[in-house]
């Protein structure tokens, strides 16, 4: 298979070859359909400071991404070859991740502990399963687990980006009253035609 390997700071990722990943106990190997490029693997490829984070040397990146199950290793009983699945990148019990500890979704193929597949549903697309397995999760966890948000909570959002546009439209569909702000007028205009409140702009 093909991948894009990480090497070090500074230094382009390397399109290489390698053999293609086996199934191994509790493990599944999955066709990549989708990849997303997360602001950690750019502050990666241009801070020596997260160095440390990759412990095994050089690497495939890639920690949100998504696609179909191929193989499955023995002890697998939940996903089964043919699901589409997307994959929470970090074992939340030892915090090794993919695309920093082992390879990741820049690559044709990858291998992934099973219970960190997430199936997709038929009307959800690659893309937009790859962006949960990250940066929806993020958003997810930040509103929900941590802020304890629910239906009928009012609750503010700094930054309609990536994250806060995953965060509005969560908290709207669980029946939150959302207000956004934003610099830019751009932003504060897709948060209300997302269904936030009235945004207002904000002051750095």
């Amino acid at each position: 298979m093909k991948g894009w390997q990480f090497t070090g700071t500074n230094i382009p990722l390397e399109l290489i070859e390698k053999e293609d990943p086996k199934a191994i106990a509790n493990h599944v190997v999955i066709d990549v359909k989708a990849a997303g490029l997360c602001h950690s693997d750019v502050a990666a490829l241009q801070d020596p400071g997260w160095m440390p984070l990759f412990p095994n040397g050089p690497v495939i990146m890639g920690h949100e991404f998504a696609g179909v199950v191929i193989e499955v290793g023995e002890g697998v009983e939940d996903i089964k070859v043919g699901d589409r699945v997307g994959v929470n990148p970090m074992d939340r019990a030892t915090k090794i991740t993919a695309g920093y500890n082992y390879d990741g979704g820049y690559a044709e193929k990858v291998r992934v502990p099973a219970h960190q597949c997430v199936k997709i549903p038929d009307d959800v697309s690659f893309v937009e399963g790859a962006a949960s397995t990250d940066a929806g999760i993020t958003a997810y966890r930040a509103l929900f687990s941590i802020g304890q948000a629910k239906a009928g909570t009012k609750l503010g959002i700094i930054g309609i980006g990536g994250l806060g546009q995953f965060a509005l439209q969560m908290a709207l569909i669980k029946g939150c009253e959302v207000y956004a702000t934003d610099v830019s007028p751009e932003a504060r205009k897709l948060a209300e035609e997302l269904g936030s409140k009235k945004s207002v702009r904000h002051y750095s």
